[in-house]
């Protein structure tokens, strides 16, 4: 078997892959690092979500990072193949590829990463000094447990799966779920459809939202006109901070802006739904306690109207050979769609990782009551082992790119006596990491997040293993750096060997 070696390994190439590829080369003038991808292309949720409306739900100034503005968009909210473009050009900038493995996935193996391509099956080892996670957040789909589901005779696969092969025109489609990619998805097949039905267990807050173009004459000021692209990014960071962020809070300001954001949400949707949905449209829990939807120029309730679209909260009693039974009518499917989500709150996805006490580190987080990390990103007994975008990056209002930034940066100072050769390991001390935890829980108790809503974001036992539960403002505010100058960090200096192999089992 053989075997290969960087200083640095990154596994997983969305965002925060392409984030840190680009980071290392502008700070530090670094290149010896290598890229695991196990799907066929990088740039993560952009690349495998395809499906017909996929799109962009946070203005698409923010999909450009602060370091490589954009002034190409379209349109306020831009569709994916443009987020993919974008994404691919500063891949091509930076000279990422040659650095990048696809359709390759790792097999956890006692001092060393064993790596098997998914095309040939061949297996070789990759060692390194530093390693990276950057598998995200939105990577793999959740497929609910419905019985019956291997009887069922049609195509049947999640949206983050789609599949281009599968004729809709004419058929009786089945979508169950009701989140972002349902509302994007819905308005686009429901015509080609004979009939679609969809199924609610949990109606989501439905937002209005408007995407207008941007013309040829903005797309021109915003790279002719100096800082304007930055101005512009500012005011609407400004904005979601002020309006977004103090939504979250149980304090009477926060119940007073959500009771508030819920009257323009019913408003929105008694406007322009059909009548006969509203009461399965209207949540019956506090706005911000579940993912908000954008309705993007009111598409998805519109699309309510069709005469050959039927939405339902019956709860799904199995799948049929030919469709799927509820407790009161059986409903005929050809195809059926998961619009379910993700797998969001095991912090690593499906990277398995173990510890220099041989511990996994699912299995600390599970002893501990769920995943965390110091500052989001270090883990103690786990030296030399950064995770990107891991425990509680979320925001809920602000997108992933600035957490991804933050995180990045901050990763990076930790590492950097490592990447100028002046340690070979850094590691969270335990004290460090167990009170910034202990705060960071505490500070999420009275967030709206922990009501009745069933979200993602907190565990069944009520640990927050998703969201950060203080400002953007705050965390890309410098306060990381000041816990390192109290001693939080410990660097040592080990003789320079490869530490990867041995100190911790990938």
């Amino acid at each position: 078997m053989s075997t290969k070696y960087t200083e640095v390994l990154c596994i997983g190439l969305g965002l925060s892959g392409v984030c840190l590829g680009v980071q290392l080369q502008r700070k530090y003038q670094f290149t010896d690092v290598h890229f695991y991808e196990r799907d066929a292309s990088h740039s993560g949720t952009w690349y495998v979500n395809r499906y017909p409306g996929c799109a962009c739900d946070i203005p698409a100034i923010f999909y450009s990072y602060s370091f490589e503005p954009n002034a190409s968009w379209s349109r306020l909210l831009p569709p994916r193949d443009e987020i993919w473009r974008y994404l691919d050009g500063v891949v091509e900038k930076y000279n990422l590829r040659p650095r990048m493995t696809f359709r390759t996935e790792s097999a956890a193996k006692s001092g060393r990463f064993i790596f098997r391509d998914l095309e040939s099956g061949r297996q070789y080892i990759h060692e390194c000094r530093l390693l990276f996670s950057a598998v995200g957040v939105l990577a793999t789909p959740k497929e609910p447990n419905i019985p019956g589901k291997e009887t069922f005779k049609g195509p049947m696969f999640h949206t983050a799966r789609w599949r281009d092969d599968v004729e809709l025109r004419n058929k009786s489609v089945v979508v169950v779920g009701n989140g972002c990619s349902a509302s994007q998805m819905i308005p686009q097949i429901t015509p080609l459809t004979k009939t679609l039905t969809q199924f609610i267990r949990t109606p989501h807050w439905l937002l209005e939202g408007e995407n207008p173009s941007y013309s040829a004459l903005m797309q021109w000021a915003f790279r002719r006109i100096p800082f304007l692209a930055r101005l512009v990014r500012l005011y609407m960071f400004i904005i979601l901070e002020k309006d977004g962020w103090r939504l979250f809070p149980g304090n009477e300001t926060g119940a007073r802006l959500r009771r508030a954001a819920e009257k323009r949400s019913k408003e929105f949707i008694f406007r322009v739904a059909p009548m006969k949905y509203h009461n399965i449209l209207v949540p019956d829990y506090e706005m911000a306690c579940k993912r908000r939807v954008i309705d993007t120029d009111s598409a998805y309730l519109r699309s309510l109207h069709a005469p050959n679209l039927h939405l339902t909260k019956d709860s799904i009693i199995e799948i049929l050979p030919t469709g799927i039974r509820t407790a009161t009518a059986a409903y005929p499917a050809d195809v059926i769609i998961m619009a379910t989500g993700f797998q969001a709150n095991n912090g690593l996805g499906p990277l398995q990782i173990r510890g220099r006490g041989g511990e996994w580190l699912s299995d600390r987080w599970n002893r501990r009551g769920g995943p965390g990390a110091y500052n989001n990103t270090a883990v103690h007994g786990y030296p030399n082992f950064m995770v990107i975008l891991g425990p509680n990056s979320g925001t809920g209002h602000a997108p992933a790119t600035m957490a991804i930034e933050n995180t990045v940066k901050y990763a990076l100072t930790i590492v950097a006596p490592i990447l100028s050769g002046d340690a070979n390991e850094v590691e969270v001390t335990a004290a460090a990491e167990d009170a910034y935890l202990d705060r960071l829980q505490a500070a999420s108790v009275d967030k709206v997040w922990n009501g009745p809503c069933g979200n993602w974001y907190v565990t069944a036992d009520g640990w927050n293993s998703t969201l950060y539960p203080w400002s953007q403002t705050y965390s890309g505010g410098g306060v990381h750096s000041q816990y390192d100058r109290i001693g939080h960090i410990s660097i040592t200096n080990l003789g320079l060997a490869r530490r990867c192999s041995g100190q911790i089992s990938y």
